[in-house]
């Protein structure tokens, strides 16, 4: 076996390791300040994506201290069965069946909140679309970016311009979005997943600076790979994941301390892992890239209505 290869073998092994290590659950709930009760009894929040998975367990969990929750999907009849089982529990929920991948979705949806509830209290942009291919398969797909884009991108800063202008005038606002750790780890295989993740990172962070003085908050929640039967399904199976419940609890401790960018603990070291050692980082990324088997080139260019789209955002960072 030639150096060059026990090398490989050892960058991609420390990757590995690393991102085990980044997606243990990690949660430090602070003994100070306020609880998740006091940031959201008595507020509207309003959940994308709301149909299951991450955005149904937050749905659920905003109720049952005390918020009235607007959730939202294309799912109709899961959303209706979250509202009574929200109901069941002495919570508040009310649906709205929505298609976020249309600028007429996204009007349509803002409308009917706005008469109905005003701008809500706290924006949680969950919905969401992942791809996984390879660069080199994607030569005749640019339309697996347009369609990320759309949802991933389009869809919350759309709700965001819409509902701006109310928060603006009573003086505060929250807007959450899930984002992913692959956007600061540059992950193989999720380019145009990332992309519209980065872009969307870029326009909360413009707004937070133009909205300083109004009151109004932005966070984006870099989620590392959460369990999912769509991450089971595309070569993650050696890696360690987290759950949908500590998830939630990301975007929980994003809506109590309201910082513009939110890790876990192990995400942050994945920060300073790429910063102070980029180059192993990326060899080591390359060579696992390398080494995973792409299905992709061994197919003809795909039709134009092949996504795989998921009414949540489930599939993070590795993702």
């Amino acid at each position: 076996m030639s150096v060059r290869k026990v090398i490989a073998g050892v960058q991609i092994e420390l990757v590995r390791k690393v991102v085990n290590v980044l997606t243990v659950p990690q949660r430090l709930p602070l003994p100070w300040g306020p609880t998740l009760r006091e940031r959201v009894e008595g507020k509207t929040v309003l959940i994308t994506g709301a149909s299951s998975g991450i955005g149904r367990a937050l749905a659920l969990r905003i109720a049952d201290e005390g918020a009235t929750v607007i959730v939202t999907a294309r799912r109709t009849s899961e959303l209706d069965q979250l509202v009574a089982e929200i109901g069941e529990r002495g919570g508040r929920a009310f649906a709205l069946t929505s298609d976020l991948s249309t600028a007429e979705g996204i009007d349509k949806l803002a409308d009917q909140v706005l008469v109905e509830f005003g701008a809500p209290d706290i924006l949680v942009n969950n919905a969401g679309r992942s791809i996984w291919r390879s660069i080199a398969s994607s030569e005749h797909r640019l339309h697996d970016f347009e369609r990320t884009m759309r949802i991933n991108y389009f869809g919350p800063v759309g709700l965001m311009l819409r509902f701006l202008p109310e928060m603006r005038r009573r003086g505060s606002g929250h807007i959450v979005s899930s984002s992913s750790l692959g956007v600061i780890t540059d992950v193989p295989r999720f380019s145009s997943y990332l992309g519209s993740k980065a872009a969307l990172e870029a326009v909360m962070r413009v707004a937070a600076v133009e909205c300083l003085s109004d009151g109004i908050s932005f966070t984006d929640v870099r989620l590392p790979l959460v369990a999912t039967d769509m991450s089971a399904s595309l070569g993650w199976s050696g890696y360690k994941t987290l759950s949908a419940e500590a998830a939630v609890d990301m975007l929980s401790d994003a809506i109590v301390r309201r910082p513009a960018h939110l890790e876990n603990l192990h995400g942050a070291l994945s920060l300073w892992f790429n910063l102070l050692l980029p180059g192993v980082a990326r060899r080591g990324l390359s060579e696992l890239h390398r080494r995973m088997p792409d299905p992709g080139l061994a197919k003809a260019p795909a039709p134009q209505v092949e996504p795989v789209v998921a009414d949540a955002v489930i599939v993070p960072a590795h993702n």
